[in-house]
């Protein structure tokens, strides 16, 4: 178990009202951000997604309609209470599965996903786990599948990087360190490539999106 036992019982407890309270506290902005990402992702019929540290599933639902009744969609999250959520809601789907996973954990997917979506997980991982997350993500793609992440932008800077700064040390204290990680220099020197970065909120919050290549780990 890599989260701090307080925290992962902290997404226990609020399991049931996840979504709803995201949307009525960012007056619906988390939805359109998350669906931005998923059009970004692009899914596609037939094709096989990861949703890590999916929560209450409802991300894989809409990408379940991208990939169709050929597609297949996995949902991997740490948390008992929101795989349970995500299955009551969206299990009766044929091509979406939800999976209870410590993604930091070896995941035992090898070039078989078209697509991945991390969407705000990055930044809640300890600082030592953000590269082997990202290095599992590399492996699990297919030869050109790509790597949707959405979430706060590390590398913020302006009035953007001191309202960021406010809110984790509000509300994320233990994660501040997200702010030194270089998400885009790791990204290329696990050998992903045509990374592009969509900005959003100021650059306060970013998309990225990349490509698998093979060429070895650096």
């Amino acid at each position: 178990m890599t989260l701090n036992p307080s925290r992962i019982q902290f997404f226990e407890k609020l399991a049931p009202y996840y979504d709803l309270l995201l949307d009525f506290l960012t007056l619906g902005g988390y939805a359109t951000f998350l669906r931005k990402a998923i059009t970004i992702l692009s899914p596609k019929q037939g094709e096989k997604i990861l949703d890590l540290c999916s929560g209450t599933g409802r991300a894989v639902s809409w990408i379940a309609d991208g990939v169709g009744s050929e597609g297949k969609v996995i949902g991997m999250d740490l948390s008992k209470n929101m795989i349970e959520v995500a299955r009551h809601r969206y299990g009766k789907s044929r091509n979406s599965i939800f999976l209870l996973q410590d993604v930091t954990q070896s995941w035992g997917y090898q070039n078989y996903f078209d697509g991945i979506l991390n969407s705000f997980s990055l930044h809640e991982l300890p600082e030592k786990y953000r590269r082997n997350v990202l290095e599992q993500s590399y492996l699990a793609l297919k030869e050109r599948g790509r790597l949707v992440i959405a979430d706060f932008n590390p590398q913020v800077s302006g009035w953007a990087r001191l309202l960021s700064l406010l809110f984790f040390k509000l509300f994320e204290k233990r994660n501040l360190n997200f702010f030194d990680f270089h998400q885009n220099e790791t990204l290329n020197r696990i050998g992903f490539k045509r990374t592009k970065t969509v900005s959003v909120l100021g650059g306060v919050l970013q998309i990225t999106l990349a490509y698998k290549h093979s060429i070895h780990l650096g």
